[in-house]
């Protein structure tokens, strides 16, 4: 009987200090059908910008915006790219995917189960476990057994060179087709998990079960990367590597999550897991997409680490709890507010217990995601598990709540080197967490007046009250007593006038020498009776209620502004005014401008926004409780813009190629064309235009919903529907055009009418020859001759029509079926007076016979 050798340890490991930094920016993706599994083991991307999932009912494909699940015969288990054209495989078999008139249908190639694939150079590989398919031109070209002894377990693609694994340790290289020893330049034993490239520089990343980490170059041989986190990384399982770009990589394990690693200095730039925004520590697979982001498998869908994208988020530290309402960093200290109180980010070292299971050499190892590059082996009987538990301590950051302060902090600002924090509980200055009282009572706002040198407080009860720092702490000054109304918002302009905002009236108070010398009142339409905000901007004051804007016009009131547009959402905060117009984030402060604001489209619900940093940074709250830092002047590498592409024709089974024009039937139901440029970062902020030429000489406006365009009717005619994109911060693709003919019903085209013009002309000549014989069928005969005449009139309008392409109306037709009745209308003449003749005996209608000679 086999007896448990339970051990304890404690491990110490030291993570890196990321000096509050942040973590990098997190987009989570996930199929909105709940029958579609989320698990996957496999990603590629095509040059398209196309994702593709390994999944168990088939291929998942994504543009940012939409899942298709592409259905095969089993579980996928590996996805392959030559020359965009992705290759499948699985328990099926191996095919790849191909394009069918709207859709794309799986195509299989031959039905032996495959694991593992790899593409070199213009063939594509694929691995069973007792053989090893080259593919070339879709067809099996070699086939190559492994000996009877040997399992395969998983390909390798180094430097347009296959490997293929076999067993647990041996690597094989295909040479001149056939499998001979490889020697790699690895410590003996040594077994890879992972092998990845970089796309641009060819660099590679290679991974061993063991936990150690190689970089190679074509020039130079695998050198082991030394790292701080090493030992975090081994004792957590790796997994997956990527390169980010030229000096990061990203590292993926089965218990810690994944950790962002500088290969020039073996710095770790950032640890996700859990507790900083990742769903799950456990990592199934990794992938870089063209545009610097990693995308992570896990069991709770799919997430895109953009590591250079200027935000870094800082909601995700622990401790932080309630709704997130306020932020303000003073002397290297960073503040939250929020709805249960006040917190501030501390440095700590954390402590996490985990339990695992380590075993020794001669027992199987772990079996998962990569289960099948390895081979089973049976247990000894001397066999021994060994359970070690292990705590894991970080140097880390977390937030703590300052004590004395309870209840919702709605704002904080900084006066004279201090820190002021208002709320429910009252108005708070806060110094080495140990806040001081100076006013209580629900507050709704505070201001410091640089005019008076005094802090304003506006209260929930209808008051305003003017504090004064000094020696001895703080004192009211009483100068503003007599004003009952509750103010929303303070502000000053450029004559040191200070603006006080009510729902129904704004109060302006004059100061000269930093005294009080009058105060006036002006009353303002409100009627949702939104909380007021204003702003003054040179030497003028603007408000904003009731989504609208309004400018103080010098002649004691308040009129509608009609230069800038309606405010779609706004908000003040930190005394900043700033404003949605619809489609992006706006300020009219210009100290603001040079920030490359466009980026704050990423988020169409804002809470606050606050600059720091001396004005090169912000502190965003999204409607989403996620608060990050933006630091415009942080270099941005997600550059690379997709093209944009025809994703399908709904109401129609056509094929599109680009170039040629399409034709398709007049539909009977709605016909939609659906465009698509994927973008993985700001796929809600991009936005289409579309123009239909032949129908409309007019653009669509901009919207994020304009990527579809839908007809429920079209008559026939030529048309050219051109369509083009414009991401987040404005750069509009190339257009793009898609020439199309819609075809009338079959009732209305030429041949139709030339069919009934025969048939019509036949009956005339037959009913002639009845009038002849008798002239009672005179009057069918004129009957028939004159239905003749209307189709021919018809047919000769649709040729021209075929022919000469004019914008299709009523009129136009008209004028067109008028034109060639006078055209007819000689011959229509002639042919009456024939028939008369005829009806009358003056000509003679015979058939002559033609006998056919005798040789």
């Amino acid at each position: 009987m086999i007896r448990g050798l339970l051990s304890f340890s404690t491990l110490l490991i030291w993570c890196s200090s990321f000096a509050q930094t942040g973590n990098s920016f997190l987009t989570h993706f996930s199929p909105s059908d709940e029958r579609i599994d989320y698990r996957s083991n496999g990603m590629v991307q095509d040059g398209r910008g196309l994702i593709y999932f390994t999944n168990k009912k088939g291929v998942l494909e994504f543009d940012g915006k939409n899942w298709r699940l592409i259905a095969t015969p089993g579980a996928v288990y590996t996805l392959s790219l030559l020359q965009d054209d992705v290759y499948v495989g699985g328990v099926f078999g191996f095919g790849k995917l191909t394009q069918k008139a709207n859709e794309r249908i799986y195509q299989p190639i031959f039905s032996q189960p495959v694991f593992s694939s790899a593409v070199s150079k213009d063939r594509v590989y694929a691995c069973s476990e007792k053989s090893l398919f080259v593919i070339l031109n879709e067809k099996i070209e070699k086939e190559i057994k492994a000996q009877d002894s040997i399992l395969f377990t998983g390909l390798l693609e180094v430097y347009e060179s296959l490997f293929v694994k076999a067993g647990d340790h041996d690597l094989l290289q295909l040479k001149n087709d056939q499998l001979v020893n490889a020697e790699v330049p690895l410590p003996a034993g040594s077994e890879i998990t992972f092998c990845s490239g970089n796309i641009k520089t060819g660099n590679l990343v290679i991974g061993t079960v063991a936990g150690a980490v190689y970089t190679m170059n074509s020039k130079s041989p695998a050198a082991e990367l030394k790292f701080d986190d090493a030992v975090f990384v081994r004792q957590s399982l790796l997994v997956a590597g990527v390169w980010i770009n030229d000096s990061q990589i990203a590292l993926g394990t089965l218990l810690g999550g994944v950790l962002l690693v500088d290969t020039n200095t073996g710095a770790t730039i950032d640890h996700l897991d859990f507790s900083t925004g990742l769903p799950d520590n456990e990592v199934f697979a990794m992938m870089a997409d063209h545009s610097g982001g990693v995308w992570v498998a896990h069991e709770y869908g799919f997430t895109r680490i953009a590591p250079s994208l200027p935000f870094k988020s800082y909601n995700h530290f622990p401790g932080l709890n309630g709704n997130l309402l306020c932020v303000q960093s003073i002397k290297g200290q960073i503040y939250v507010g929020t709805s249960t109180g006040l917190y501030r980010l501390t440095k700590e070292q954390l402590t996490e217990t985990k339990s695992i299971q380590e075993v020794q050499k001669n027992q199987p190892r772990r079996k998962g995601l990569f289960s099948f590059w390895r081979k089973n082996t049976n247990p000894t009987a001397s066999s021994k598990p060994m359970f070690e538990v292990k705590v894991i301590k970080q140097l880390g950051y977390s937030y703590k709540k300052v004590p004395g302060i309870e209840g919702k902090i709605i704002q904080l600002i900084e006066v004279n080197g201090k820190l002021i924090a208002s709320g429910l509980s009252g108005v708070f200055e806060v110094a080495d967490d140990k806040p001081k009282s100076i006013s209580t009572g629900p507050v709704k706002t505070i201001f410091f007046s640089s005019t008076l040198q005094q802090l304003l407080i506006g209260t929930s009860q209808h008051q305003i009250k003017t504090v004064l720092s000094g020696a001895s702490g703080w004192s009211e000054t009483h100068l503003l007593d007599t004003l009952a109304d509750q103010i929303s918002y303070v502000f000053e302009d450029n004559l040191d006038n200070i603006w006080l905002c009510g729902r129904t009236a704004v109060y302006r108070v004059e100061t000269i020498d930093g005294k009080i010398t009058d105060a006036s009142v002006f009353p303002i339409a409100n009627p949702s009776l939104d909380e007021t905000v204003g702003v003054a901007y040179g030497n003028e004051v603007y408000l904003a209620a009731s989504e609208e804007f309004k400018i103080f016009d010098r002649k004691n009131s308040f009129v509608r502004y009609d230069s800038l547009p309606g405010p779609h959402r706004y908000f003040a905060s930190a005394g900043y005014f700033w404003f949605n117009d619809g489609f992006k984030w706006r300020t009219v402060d210009r100290r603001l401008k040079s920030l490359n604001l466009q980026w704050l489209g990423l988020f169409p619900n804002l809470r606050f926004l606050s600059p720091t940093d001396n004005g090169q940074s912000l502190w965003i709250i999204t409607a989403n409780n996620e608060l990050y830092k933006f630091n415009s002047a942080q270099t941005v590498l997600d550059d690379l813009r997709y093209p944009l592409v025809l994703r399908q024709v709904r109401g129609q089974e056509i094929k599109v190629t680009k170039g040629k024009r399409v034709t398709l039937d007049q539909p009977e139901n709605e016909l939609s064309f659906e465009f698509i440029q994927p973008d993985y970062v700001s796929s809600n902020a991009m936005q289409y235009r579309y123009q239909v030429k032949g129908l409309s000489n007019t653009w669509t406006s901009w919207s994020n919903t304009n990527h579809i365009a839908s007809f429920s009717f079209l008559p026939p005619g030529n048309y050219q529907i051109a369509i083009q994109s414009r991401d987040l911060l404005g750069n509009e693709s190339k257009i793009e055009t898609i020439p199309f003919e819609v075809l009338p019903p079959y009732w209305k085209r030429w041949w139709f009418y030339a069919l009934e013009f025969i048939f019509f002309g036949i009956l005339v000549f037959f009913s002639v020859k009845l009038t002849v014989a008798n002239s009672r069928y005179r009057y069918l005969s004129e009957i028939l001759s004159l239905l003749t005449v209307i189709i021919f009139i018809q047919f000769i309008s649709t040729t021209i029509n075929s022919i000469i392409v004019v914008k299709s109306t009523p009129v136009v037709q008209f004028v067109i079926q008028v034109f060639v009745a006078l055209l007819v209308f000689p011959i229509e003449l002639y042919f009456r007076k024939f028939m008369r003749a005829t009806a009358e005996g003056k000509y003679q209608i015979r058939l002559k016979n033609i006998k056919p000679k005798n040789d």
